[in-house]
């Protein structure tokens, strides 16, 4: 299996070029080294760390062959021998330079002619990542930092000299492969519920709301209900934060002063994804100018920014890694909603940040946000949508089941079959959206799986290694299939392996 894989990650053997170099042209070469350069270069203690009498002339072994491209070079340059030395003839020079030239390039061109312009080499982390989201149409499935860190050579990151393929790498790229199948193959014969959940900031920054770094706003001014923090707190924090958190029902806004630092990093709490997929995401920002309790013009355009934060352990505390969504514009004091599709994965939720403020700290200045003129940044809703199928199954399971029905799974009326393992879903943050309730366990149902079998590798194998394959070579996967039915797996995980 791992052979198999390999195939596809990873670049075949190129044989090693042999170029048959006369004998007089290896000759001639030594002949003219030892006369001019071996006074200078010879042993361990010649200039520049070069020994020209170990230097062998092969072409056949690629550091012999970047070492007399060096001599060459500087040879022909008229830099060796160095100037102060005893020059060679001139006809010398360049009878050995012509001739040294036409032996270095008839073994590029060989190497070219057997390996391509540059050797063939396996896939970076990228690349594989990007591969299995074309592969399976999973738009975000995250791949790259679960394999090894790619290596680098003369600064870059996709030489084949670095590129090497270790037990180590082929581990992680058949956890890789297991995690994208998982992820591509549907266990429903129904997609999850798309629900719609909509809900603010609240939640998440109500202590720097209590202590000013942040306001709620009602029609366009101060709430009354929940007024800014002054010069004392807000006290009986548990009271307030149930108010706080209900805010947004009662259709008011969340200005916030304070920008992301290293201790505030604020994200909409209310949410984290269960199944991956695309999501549909909808908010409002508006802008506004305050001035020790007074909601006043703003000073322009100000900017907000929403990322995908990926939600570690229960998803408590900050520091959570995450990558940028885009930036959207808060105008002056009238709310202005945005729009987009992104793709979640399980434990992904949205984050949020008054991009284009200035640090402020409320909470450290006498009087709080009753002491504090500034701009500031309002969020009034958020809205998360998902996930959306248009197919289902979807496109990445049909890829590989084609249009085989969904059948319940039998454990009594199985015996001895080995089915497919099932991950149930459950809520693992304390983001408060519940998961589906399960209809029962299901897999895929072959009433001729040999036949069925061999019609979706003829399919599949050449869109995995995006070229055309061979009866031969689709006979060795059908073979492996053969035996995982006839070792006891059903036909979906023997099929899967």
């Amino acid at each position: 299996m791992l052979l198999r894989l390999a195939r596809f990650i990873a670049a075949p053997i190129v044989a090693v070029v042999h170029l048959s170099v006369p004998l007089q042209a290896a000759e001639l070469s030594i002949e003219f080294i030892k006369t001019h350069c071996y006074d200078c270069h010879t042993g361990a203690a010649g200039e520049g760390g070069l020994d020209l009498t170990a230097l062998k002339y092969d072409l056949n072994d690629g550091e012999s062959v970047r070492r007399w491209v060096k001599v060459f070079d500087r040879v022909s340059a008229g830099e060796m021998p160095p100037k102060e030395s005893k020059q060679p003839v001139e006809a010398d020079r360049t009878k050995w330079t012509k001739q040294l030239q036409v032996e270095l390039v008839a073994a590029e061109k060989s190497r070219r002619e057997l390996e391509g312009r540059t050797p063939v080499r396996r896939m970076t982390r990228v690349e594989y990542e990007n591969t299995i989201r074309d592969l399976f149409v999973l738009d975000g499935i995250p791949l790259q930092a679960s394999l090894p860190e790619d290596g680098s050579a003369h600064g870059f990151d996709r030489n084949a000299d670095a590129l090497d393929i270790s037990h180590v790498n082929m581990a992680k790229y058949v956890e890789a492969a297991d995690q994208a199948l998982d992820m591509a193959i549907a266990v429903q014969p129904h997609p999850p519920l798309q629900q719609t959940h909509r809900f603010s900031l609240a939640r998440h920054i109500y202590h720097i709301t209590m202590n000013g770094d942040a306001v709620v706003l009602k029609d366009g001014k101060a709430d009354t209900v929940f007024p800014p923090g002054g010069h004392i707190a807000h006290v009986g924090a548990i009271e307030h934060g149930h108010i706080l958190k209900s805010s947004h029902l009662r259709g008011a806004s969340i200005g916030v002063f304070r920008h992301e630092d290293e201790s505030f990093k604020p994200y909409f709490y209310d949410f984290a994804a269960l199944y991956p997929g695309r999501y549909r995401i909808k908010t409002s920002f508006w802008s506004f100018g305050w001035d020790k309790g007074q909601v006043l013009p703003a000073r322009g355009i100000e900017a907000a920014r929403l990322s995908v934060v990926q939600l570690q352990d229960d998803g408590r505390g900050g520091g959570h890694p995450s990558y940028i969504l885009g930036y959207f514009d808060a105008p002056p004091n009238v709310p202005q909603e945005h729009e987009i599709k992104t793709w979640l994965n399980f434990k992904d939720t949205i984050g949020f940040n008054a991009a284009s403020l200035a640090p402020a700290v409320n909470y450290s200045r006498p009087g709080r946000a009753m002491a504090f003129t500034g701009p500031g940044i309002a969020s009034d809703y958020i809205e998360i949508e998902g996930p959306i199928h248009d197919v289902w199954p979807p496109e990445g399971h049909r890829r590989l089941f084609g249009d085989l029905p969904f059948a319940a799974i039998e454990t009594k009326g199985n015996p001895g079959i080995r089915l497919p393992k099932r991950k149930i879903v459950k809520r693992e943050t304390q983001a408060p959206n519940p998961p589906d309730t399960p209809s029962g366990n299901w897999t895929v149902a072959s009433v001729f799986p040999q036949a069925d079998a061999d019609r979706l590798l003829a399919a599949f194998l050449p869109r995995a290694f995006r070229r055309p394959v061979s009866d031969e070579v689709r006979a060795e996967y059908l073979t492996l299939f053969n035996q995982r039915m006839a070792a006891g797996d059903c036909f979906e995980t023997a099929l899967r392996y």
